[in-house]
């Protein structure tokens, strides 16, 4: 039996349908973005609005999420590996949209926090869908485009959308005397979080369209097998590749929260930038390093490939973890906007090159009939790590308020410390990696 990447499977070509499904899966959950930005957009004025700390604003920015996504995750993947994913992920879409609505009504600390964790068990269960659903869409070789078109794409597209967010809230505060009147008292953020709530509905019936191709099994077939196919036996047997690779992805994310949530406020509170100056370089910022991560990546995959074989997203996933980690730590050395932002571009990039190939981990490391569970306890253990990063640079920084560079000094090394284990953790699990895949096909057959 084979384990390579490239031919797990037969290889057929997906169908215009397969292509535009994709799409619908990419614009829809990339849009469950936004309300992040607003946040980092519009985080001076909430945290005034609310009267928040710097360990408060870390916690809406992650521990509401990682509380209810550790409830919520596993029974969505249940759910998924049971009836139509399109019809649950539908739902949780809904759901995210209402309580972004609810963010925007919120008047205390309390409410917002329970908004929010609502939001966080909305989106718990999108990506263990989404990608529980691409091989139900594509197979072989182009299963691995569809997964770096999800990833590349997605992370080309966040740029736009953080760009379009600063655009959003210069709008609305320019346009303010147009608005309807229950809109035209309520703060910028508000009236954001309401807004992008609303037009977010607009994707639960474009997801129910969706047409799904000839690699799905039918519902029932799909409902039968899963009532039989167990996670954690596998699990246990697989606990040692499983451990090391959440532990080593979780980490990451980890790192890669703690700055994504703290450099808009530096930028603001520090160097005096605008929103929509914000905006604009964080959006350029994450579209170049986007787009330069792409191309480091398609240059070093062949080569790497031959060297790797099958151990390649995992090998991949060290050298990113170990390089963004490197320009995380060089952080405190920038002392205007664009230094601060060309020092993020390359931790973004280096982040963007190893990514690209963390879908096509998961799905080989995950036999079908329980895909969407398994990928979903790493996603949730994801989501925990990354929801405690913000809380942690936000303690540390209100721990060093006396210092004016407290709050950069928090954000770098709590990032650089993380990323560093995780390029260890990874390269741990590169040691039985194989093993795992050859397990996943056998439980398949089985």
């Amino acid at each position: 039996m084979t384990t390579s990447i490239e031919t797990t499977s037969v290889s057929t070509r997906a169908s215009l349908a397969s292509w535009l499904s994709l799409a619908v899966l990419l614009i829809s959950t990339l849009y469950t973005y936004a309300d992040r930005q607003i946040f980092a957009l519009q985080a001076e004025p909430l945290r005034k609005a609310l009267e928040l700390s710097d360990l408060q604003f870390g916690m809406l920015q992650g521990l509401g999420h990682a509380i209810f996504a550790a409830i919520v995750g596993y029974p969505v993947a249940w759910l998924s590996d049971r009836f139509d994913r399109r019809v649950v992920l539908a739902g949780c879409l809904a759901l995210w949209s209402a309580t972004v609505m609810a963010s925007g009504f919120a008047g205390s600390f309390t409410q917002l926090f329970l908004a929010t964790s609502l939001v966080g068990a909305a989106e718990a269960g999108m990506l263990p869908i989404v990608y529980a659903l691409i091989p139900e869409l594509f197979s072989g070789k182009q299963r691995q485009y569809a997964n770096s078109a999800l990833v590349v794409a997605g992370r080309l597209l966040v740029g736009l959308v953080i760009a379009a967010c600063g655009w959003l809230i210069f709008a609305i505060d320019q346009w303010r005397p147009s608005l309807p009147e229950p809109l035209r008292s309520l703060e910028t953020w508000r009236v954001a979080f309401l807004l992008m709530g609303a037009t977010g509905l607009i994707f639960v019936p474009a997801v129910l369209l969706v047409r799904v191709g000839s690699n799905r099994p039918s519902v029932a077939r799909t409902a039968d097998v899963a009532t039989g196919a167990s996670v954690w036996p596998f699990l246990r047997g697989q606990a040692a590749t499983f451990a090391s690779f959440m532990i080593s992805v979780g980490l990451l994310v980890f790192g890669f929260s703690a700055t994504g949530a703290f450099i808009p406020v530096i930028a603001t509170r520090q160097m005096g930038m605008t929103p929509i100056e914000l905006g604009n370089a964080m959006g350029l910022a994450t579209f170049t390093a986007a787009v330069v991560g792409l191309a480091v990546a398609n240059a070093g995959l062949g080569p790497l490939s031959k060297r790797y074989g099958a151990l390649l997203p995992v090998r991949v996933l060290t050298i990113s973890a170990l390089g963004s980690g490197i320009f995380a730590a060089a952080l405190p050395l920038a002392r205007n906007p664009v230094e601060l932002f060309v020092i993020m571009g390359l931790h973004q990039c280096l982040l963007m090159a190893g990514t690209m190939l963390f879908p096509t981990a998961l799905q080989e490391m995950t036999p079908a009939p329980m895909r969407a569970r398994l990928i979903a306890l790493v996603i949730m253990f994801n989501i925990i790590l990354a929801s405690l990063s913000p809380v942690v640079v936000g303690a540390l920084s209100d721990a060093l308020k006396p210092r004016p560079e407290g709050l950069m000094l928090a954000m770098s090394c709590t990032a650089a410390t993380a990323l560093l284990l995780a390029a260890i953790s990874m390269w741990l699990c590169g040691r039985r990696y194989v093993g795992t895949v050859q397990a996943a096909r056998a439980a398949e057959v089985a």
